[in-house]
């Protein structure tokens, strides 16, 4: 475990994303700003993809920052689109990367959709613009919406995901057909941990009850970037009503979206951080 530095607690960022997903930030140069930033402990949770693992890994070794193996698997429940961390993943398990490879030809198909809808809606944006922007790695709709950027048919990523590609709007397509319990049990397949991640953005507050209740999730992402100061206190308990574990982090891609922090800003308090670890070495 690696241990903090004299006379300050230890830093903990348990949610980040590099360029292997949609990140901006290649995954070497991610570990690079950590170790800047003083974190001790960062979890690299790219979404449905462990290809930034081996070079963070290697790098947080060179630099002294303990790199936890992570992903996030996309889901639907209800309608809703639901995101599980898997935390503490064997990232390089073989029958996990061949099931993540379904998931990557998946995504690639959705992106043909999500095109075609924005073409209905008068909006001419190529798939091939979007893989482009994406540059070959795990596929989604943030590509989308900087491809949209970049051609000045958005003023902003916020506005890309308002007006076109947010949830309910007319060009947003669901990522696969997981459910909450199928992406849990895939990390747990695979020795991972997993953890509902931010639950403040559901629309449904009770949805996250119902997903606890069909999934075999064994925590909780209760600190986040959310919009009131005070809701990570609802998952707070919840938490303890359940007996979850608790995990936080800031969920960095290196943008200006409102649901994403700055690396760092949003952690996984030590006191937590030392329940989770123990129950991640049980598990």
């Amino acid at each position: 475990m690696t241990a903090p530095v004299r006379g300050r607690s230890l830093v903990v960022d348990l949610h980040s994303h590099t360029t292997c997903s949609d990140g901006q930030t290649p995954p070497r140069d991610l570990i690079r700003l950590a170790k800047a930033l003083g974190i001790d402990v960062l979890a690299v949770t790219d979404h449905d993809t462990v290809e930034g693992i081996p070079e963070c890994l290697e790098e947080g070794r060179l630099l002294g920052v303990r790199v936890l193996p992570g992903i996030e698997v996309s889901s639907r429940l209800e309608g809703q689109d639901v995101h599980v961390l898997g935390l503490g993943i064997d990232h390089a398990a073989p029958g996990l990367l061949g099931r993540l490879e379904k998931l990557h030809a998946s995504r690639r198909a959705r992106i043909g959709e999500i095109c075609d809808r924005l073409r209905r809606l008068g909006v001419a944006l190529e798939p091939a613009e979007v893989l482009a922007e994406a540059g070959g790695k795990s596929i989604g709709r943030k590509h989308v919406a900087r491809a949209l950027f970049k051609k000045g048919l958005v003023r902003s990523l916020n506005e890309a995901f308002n007006r076109y590609l947010g949830q309910g709007s007319p060009a947003n397509v669901p990522a696969n057909e997981l459910t909450p319990a199928d992406a849990a049990q895939l990390i747990l397949d695979y020795g991972g941990f997993p953890s509902l991640a931010h639950p403040g953005f559901l629309e449904d507050p009770q949805l996250a009850e119902r997903i606890l209740d069909s999934a075999p999730i064994r925590a909780i992402e209760v600190f986040h970037r959310y919009r009131s100061s005070t809701r990570h206190l609802r998952y707070l308990d919840l938490a303890r009503r359940r007996d979850l574990r608790v995990t936080g982090g800031s969920d960095f891609h290196g943008d200006e979206h409102p649901h994403n922090g700055s690396l760092g800003s949003f952690r996984c308090p030590p006191e937590y951080w030392k329940e989770f670890e123990y129950r991640l070495r049980g598990l």
